[in-house]
């Protein structure tokens, strides 16, 4: 009688003990299909943005004023940090972005040596494991326009959020953008300047 008891509370066990397992196994595997599918959703979305931006006819469309500029500017940037693009792809971004370059400052970078620039600021990028989390471009109503030898300027300001290892570092740059002939802004340069939230510290 007292075998028959061990017998069946054995039994119970072992049986518990496998169903456990069962459901363990198929938790971990319905698991493991979810982030598959999430991480496959991400990588999807990241080609999209790629093939989205360096398929846009910028000949056509190309952005009306110096913040549609420096928006797509940005969006081609974040791309170029963020997403570990193969050679072909990341010429082909910077190919997009020297569309949006004044010819001054085409003249002074070949794309061979932009292309070699980038991949060693991507490299430093990632090493230090960062990446652009967001931008912020000043308003239209902060643009500041000049007239200078009947040509047009403007300067304005964006923010970058890098987000790195130990939390978040906020870099600002100042665009100069020139009208050129065909009275599209095209970017003549930039330079790092100090933010508002800077100076106030």
């Amino acid at each position: 009688m007292k075998n028959s008891k061990q017998k069946t509370t054995t039994i119970i066990v072992i049986m518990f003990a496998v169903v456990v397992a069962i459901a363990i196994g198929f938790w971990t595997i319905l698991e493991h299909g979810r982030n598959k599918v999430k991480e496959e959703n991400i990588i999807r979305s990241k080609n999209e943005e790629v093939n989205t931006l360096v398929n846009k006819d910028l000949n056509i469309n190309y952005p009306s004023t110096p913040r549609e500029v420096l928006k797509m500017y940005s969006r081609l940037q974040t791309c170029a940090y963020n997403q570990g693009l193969s050679e072909k792809d990341l010429t082909a971004v910077i190919e997009q972005m020297r569309v949006l370059f004044d010819d001054d400052l085409i003249a002074a970078n070949s794309l061979e040596q932009q292309l070699e620039d980038l991949k060693k600021e991507i490299k430093e990028f990632q090493k230090k494991k960062q990446t652009i989390s967001n931008y912020v471009i000043d308003k239209d109503s902060s643009v500041k326009e000049k007239k200078i030898k009947e040509k047009e300027y403007a300067t304005l300001v964006v923010s970058y959020l890098i987000k790195e290892d130990r939390g978040y570092n906020k870099t600002y740059e100042q665009f100069i953008l020139r009208k050129d002939e065909e009275n599209k802004w095209k970017i003549l340069g930039w330079d790092l300047v100090k933010g508002e939230d800077e100076e106030q510290e």
